[in-house]
């Protein structure tokens, strides 16, 4: 059964596209993925991996993010169909008067013949509309009317293998996928991108926002725009780290379920203002330590400062070195159980030597001995149990405190199960550093 619709014709280099659009039942009901094609069977080792669906990111991001979410949108599918499979009449081809503003020869209507029609883009896509329509689940609060949604499909007639292979390839090589920063900028779904955002803003007052009045001279504190700082910078810390640290935060604080991968649909205004609070509670306690109130008074210190592994606060103004903290003092107060404050760790933690330099107790945590960081999951982790212990070592367990002198040791090139008598004194493995407490 033939199915015609309106239509605009293209042309880029060599191939032609038609572009017109279906409804997702439509699109679902002829569109097949490339796996279940009859040319599958025979499709070489690398086409199979690069086609092959991740049936994980369709079930758990995909398919909740069209079943929950008004404002869902996607991008044009590019479906594969066989030579001659279409017929294209233009406007322009009708025998009438038509108004010079319809007498255009790429402006008329597509007719698709009954074949085999792929998904050369977009196939997971697909494959999430096929079961959000198909399964008769109700999955979520938009689940019975996302089959009637109209999606873009560009059309291409298949012309040789080869060439089919080559659009394939170019256009997810070609398709970037956007970076840290920009996800966390333009998020309005997830809940921990969104506090960052405010901590950031001056109309919310939050603790990270520019200095200066809005529309004069301001002085930013945070970059958005890279997640890494430059020797010169004279900025506290990156977008990226703060979004790291609001995530310890709200986690620690209750807050489950707030990031994109959890729940398509962002958090209630209402959630979003009380987390608000919690993460600016915290980030303005943080810039209550001498180190980044001595920052806010002489910006031009900052890079100095950073770039000094000598100095008593290097860590401190480096973004792994941010994430550490907070991590670590969270993991204090957490193994206190109520005990600890955050005020008193952050006292503890200010009177720490944050030095990275070769003899400093961070070395190979998270800086190793040339001064370059660590930015690695497990790096920050061994840092954070490191501050827990420095910060609330009446706290830590005999099996916390073994388990953290053997990690930190083999980190630091040392074997905590050696016989120190057979070793040179460089390898003998170290006590823990002195708590930082009263």
């Amino acid at each position: 059964m033939s199915v015609t619709r309106p239509c605009l014709r293209g042309r880029m280099g060599s191939t032609t596209y038609y572009e017109i659009t279906m409804t997702a039942r439509e699109l679902t009901t002829s569109v097949r993925p490339a796996r279940e094609t009859d040319s599958w069977a025979s499709a070489s080792l690398d086409e199979r991996i690069q086609r092959e669906v991740n049936e994980t990111r369709v079930r758990e991001t995909i398919v909740p993010y069209l079943a929950k979410h008004e404002d869902r949108f996607f991008g044009s599918f590019i479906v594969l169909v066989p030579q001659g499979a279409v017929t294209f009449e233009g406007l322009s081809d009708l025998n009438v008067n038509l108004p010079a503003a319809y007498d255009v020869g790429n402006m008329g209507f597509l007719t698709l013949k009954k074949g085999e029609l792929v998904a050369l883009d977009g196939q997971h896509r697909l494959v999430a509309f096929r079961q959000v329509i198909t399964t008769g689940q109700q999955l979520g609060p938009y689940s019975s009317v996302v089959g009637d949604d109209e999606v873009c499909v560009l059309v291409i007639e298949m012309e040789s293998p080869t060439k089919t292979r080559r659009i394939f390839n170019k256009v997810n090589r070609h398709a970037k996928p956007t970076g840290r920063s920009d996800n966390i900028i333009t998020s309005e779904d997830d809940g921990y991108a969104i506090v960052s955002r405010r901590l950031l803003d001056q109309a919310h007052e939050g603790p990270l926002a520019p200095i200066g009045e809005v529309g004069g001279d301001q002085r930013d504190l945070v970059t958005w725009r890279s997640t890494t700082l430059s020797r010169q910078s004279d900025l506290l810390t990156t977008l990226s780290t703060v979004y790291e640290t609001v995530t310890d935060i709200l986690s620690y604080s209750g807050y489950s379920g707030f990031s994109e991968k959890e729940d398509p649909v962002a958090p209630p205004d209402d959630v979003l203002d009380k987390a608000f609070d919690v993460a600016a509670g915290w980030w303005s306690a943080i810039l209550t330590l001498e180190v980044f109130r001595t920052a806010l008074h002489n910006p031009s210190s900052v890079p100095v400062t950073r770039a000094d592994s000598t100095h008593k606060w290097s860590l401190l103004l480096r973004p792994v070195g941010q994430m550490a903290l907070v991590r670590g003092l969270i993991r204090a107060m957490d193994r206190s159980r109520g005990e600890l404050s955050r005020e008193k760790a952050l006292e503890r933690a200010g009177r720490l030597s944050w030095k990275a330099s070769p003899d400093s107790y961070w070395r190979d945590t998270i800086v190793n001995a040339a001064g370059r960081m660590i930015a690695r999951k497990e790096a920050v982790d061994l840092a954070a149990d490191l501050l827990a212990y420095l910060v609330a070592p009446e706290w830590t367990s005999e099996e916390e405190k073994s388990d953290l002198y053997e990690r930190w040791n083999k980190a630091r090139g040392r074997d905590p199960f050696s016989d120190v008598e057979d070793l040179p004194e460089e390898e003998i493995p170290e006590e823990l550093p002195a708590p930082g407490i009263d």
